[in-house]
């Protein structure tokens, strides 16, 4: 084999180890995320924070009971670094916390890749996901009326936080804070 060929083959396989590797910060000797009875797993205190539903219908009845709008989180908590950053710079800041968070109903929905979760779970998320046409863009928010039925919008993405506060409370008919 002459140096060039062996050249263009190393630099294709350094290339693909590069691209096809892991996020930074993931191993495989990770511990499993915990679960409640269910078996579902739940969103880890360090990223969304407690408060969440991770059922459809067990926020519809808080929504319906409550009157407020159910804002789903479509989310990729163990694989896309885009999530990872929303959730720490917009779902634990104060201003997410003041204005939103009291005034909607949430549904953290998770898209597995790195975590064992359980099959029930991943096939109703994958669900969920498709029956609101939901793209494949994380993280995603989905804002539902009250019912559970209607969907008042959507904001694939991560815009800033700022952004992100507004296009929510706009959607969701929430007075934004002063």
């Amino acid at each position: 084999m002459t140096p060039g060929p062996f050249r263009f083959f190393l630099f294709f396989f350094v290339c693909c180890a590069v691209l096809l590797a892991p996020p930074a910060g993931l191993h495989a000797a990770d511990p499993a995320p915990k679960t409640d009875d269910s078996g579902w797993v739940l969103p880890d205190a360090k990223n969304a924070g407690t408060g969440w539903h991770l059922r459809l219908k067990d926020a519809r009845a808080e929504a319906a009971k409550e009157d407020k709008p159910i804002l789903i989180l479509f989310i990729g908590p163990d694989w896309s670094r885009a999530s990872k950053s929303f959730e720490s710079s917009v779902l634990r800041s104060r201003e997410y916390s003041s204005a939103i968070k009291p005034a909607v109903v949430g549904l953290y929905i998770q898209h597995f890749v790195n975590a064992d979760a359980p099959e029930e779970q991943v096939s109703a998320n994958q669900s969920l996901r498709k029956s609101l046409s939901v793209p494949a863009v994380y993280p995603c928010t989905v804002i539902l009326a009250s019912d559970g039925k209607m969907i008042l919008g959507m904001i694939p993405g991560a815009p800033d936080k700022k952004a992100y506060i507004e296009q929510v409370c706009k959607l969701a008919g929430i007075k934004p804070a002063e």
